[in-house]
């Protein structure tokens, strides 16, 4: 009985994946540009360290990301991680809905030599792009870090297809 109900339940890998994806947390990070292309920005929650030597970081941005294509134009960008009070802005940045111009209204923003950075935010990384890597429907962007800088907060949180605080 339980491979019957299996088979006819059975959902596609894709499915599984991205059921077990939405159990795993994650931080939140707004990765920005600014240069020659325009400023852009974008959520993503697929960041973390590379290397400390040189120190570098990698984001995955969608392949059809209009933020990609800034940053690739650009040759930098910044990683803003978020904290616990900026999920209206992580949400913002999220939607292709919201016009780049629109996302930066939200928040207070200075100018790092990667690209825009957020005040309030719990780290930011400023970077020089470095390599990209195409994979599937998403571009691994690594970057080599040229300045960064921590603050006192608490990280926002995304997990089960929402933001949250940690506890």
């Amino acid at each position: 009985m339980l491979a019957v109900d299996r088979k006819m339940t059975s959902p596609t890998l894709v499915d599984r994946f991205r059921a077990a994806m939405r159990r795993t947390a994650a931080g939140v990070a707004v990765v920005t540009t600014h240069g020659p292309a325009g400023r852009g920005g974008i959520t993503v929650s697929s960041f973390c360290s590379l290397s400390l030597e040189p120190p570098s970081v990698l984001v995955c941005i969608r392949r059809d990301s209009t933020t990609l294509a800034r940053i690739v134009h650009n040759n930098v960008f910044a990683v803003n991680v978020l904290a616990e009070d900026q999920s209206e802005l992580a949400a913002a940045f999220a939607s292709p809905a919201t016009p780049h111009e629109r996302r930066f209204s939200l928040g207070q923003w200075g100018e790092g030599p990667g690209g825009p950075t957020l005040e309030g935010a719990v780290a930011h990384f400023d970077c020089k792009l470095a390599h990209v890597h195409d994979y599937g429907s998403h571009t691994i962007v690594i970057g080599e870090v040229m300045d960064a800088a921590s603050h006192d907060a608490r990280p926002l949180i995304y997990a089960e297809q929402g933001f949250h605080r940690l506890p």
